[in-house]
C-alpha cells in the first residue's frame, strides 16, 4: 500500500521476520536520539528484540518504506482489554515531517476490528499528542509512574472515523 500524503515512494506493509535487526536498529536510533527524554532510552532492554519478534511474528507490526529504506514502524495488538491498541509508532529522524506517522496511524486504525482503537503517548511527546488529536482521538485518562515525571496520556476513538485528509 502506498501511503497517501507521504509521496509516491512511501509504502506500508507487514513487517517480516528477516527485518528484525533493522527494526531493532531503527528503534534504538530513535530512542537514543538527543531530542528524546532521558527515560526513553530505558526501553531498549534485553526484551526489546523479543517484543519486536513477537509483534512481527503475530502480524501486528507494519513498516513504512521510503525509497527502499525502513523509515518507520507501528504496532497494533488486542491485549489492551481485548481492544485494538496502537502500542508503538516509530519514525526515523530523517523521515519525520513527511506524514509517515500519520499514515501508519491511519492504516492501523482502519484495520482495527473492535469498537474503539486506543493509543497512548507521554506528556512530553507533543508532536504525537498533536497527531492523535488531529486524527480524532480524545484523551480519556493518564497513568502516572510508568516513566518518572512523564505521565502516559491515554487516547481513544471509535473505529470507522472518516479519514481527515
Amino acid at each position: 500500500m502506498t501511503a497517501a500524503g507521504t509521496g509516491p515512494s512511501v509504502t506500508l506493509r507487514s513487517a517480516v521476520p528477516a527485518e528484525g535487526a533493522a527494526l531493532i536498529e531503527l528503534d534504538r536510533s530513535v530512542r537514543e536520539a538527543p531530542d528524546q527524554p532521558s527515560h526513553v532510552a530505558d526501553w531498549p532492554e534485553p526484551n526489546a528484540a523479543s517484543y519486536l519478534r513477537e509483534w512481527v511474528g503475530a502480524g501486528e507490526c507494519v513498516v513504512a518504506e521510503a525509497a527502499g529504506e525502513l523509515a518507520g514502524y507501528a504496532v497494533m495488538h488486542y491485549r489492551f482489554f481485548h481492544s485494538g491498541m496502537i502500542d508503538m509508532v516509530i519514525v526515523g529522524r530523517r523521515f519525520r515531517r513527511r506524514g509517515i506517522a500519520r499514515s501508519l496511524l491511519r492504516h492501523l486504525a482502519a484495520r482495527c476490528t473492535g469498537e474503539k482503537v486506543w493509543i497512548s503517548t507521554n506528556l512530553t511527546n507533543t508532536p504525537m499528542q498533536t497527531l492523535v488529536a488531529a486524527e480524532g482521538f480524545s484523551m480519556c485518562g493518564f497513568i502516572e509512574g510508568l516513566d518518572a515525571g512523564d505521565p502516559e496520556l491515554i487516547y481513544s476513538r471509535p473505529t470507522g472515523v472518516i479519514d481527515r485528509s
